[in-house]
């Protein structure tokens, strides 16, 4: 009885030890762009953020968006969404990991994506990260998880259930470093076309 005892506070306690507990899940959806050559201005290729934001498994979150019409627009707020969200997320890991791909085209006209890829950085307990990237592909339902959770943020930011971020210093940070977690990761699967000439117009 005894050595059984010890057989199970041991197993108990491998389970445990292994079990990787998520603290946090960032998401960001994005869009590539480019700003066009000018005189003195040689181009820049960018990430150019529509939304990004830092979720806890409640539902409470940190959120960055950004509108364009008829100006930019950029919002940081504190909100929550319903926990299920985060919950159906989760559980469709695994597949989102299976179903991985990586930038495939670029295109110059303005947007050069013109379906948004998201990433999503895993956090966990233990300070590990993992990092997933997902882009459309409606075959299956991962598509519907990450548009459910996508639209639940607009929501609140569209009708004003949130809070604005008072300190927005250490957020804007993490955004930036999975911009440039981004970027590095996109180019590195595809290099960046060569920026257009600038075609100074003349007129007469």
């Amino acid at each position: 009885m005894k050595k059984l005892l010890i057989g199970l506070i041991f197993f108990s306690f491998g389970c445990s030890s292994n079990q990787k507990d998520i603290r946090s899940i960032e998401l960001i959806c994005y869009n590539w762009d480019l700003k066009y050559p000018t005189e003195s201005f040689k181009g820049k290729f960018y990430i150019q953020p529509k939304l990004y934001s830092i979720i806890n498994l409640n539902g409470e979150n940190q959120t960055y968006v950004c509108e364009f019409s008829p100006n930019k627009t950029e919002f940081y707020f504190h909100s929550k969404v319903d926990a299920k969200l985060i919950t159906d997320l989760v559980k469709s890991l695994p597949e989102i990991d299976k179903n991985k791909a990586l930038i495939s085209s670029y295109k110059q006209d303005g947007c050069m994506e013109s379906s948004p890829t998201f990433r999503l950085k895993v956090v966990y307990s233990n300070n590990e990260e993992k990092y997933y990237e997902y882009y459309f592909q409606k075959k299956n339902n991962i598509d519907s998880v990450i548009k459910k959770l996508y639209v639940a943020l607009k929501i609140n930011q569209i009708e004003g259930k949130y809070e604005k971020i008072k300190d927005t210093l250490s957020f804007v940070e993490k955004k930036k470093a999975i911009i440039s977690f981004s970027m590095r990761t996109d180019t590195l699967a595809m290099p960046l076309p060569g920026l257009p000439t600038y075609n100074k117009v003349k007129f007469k």
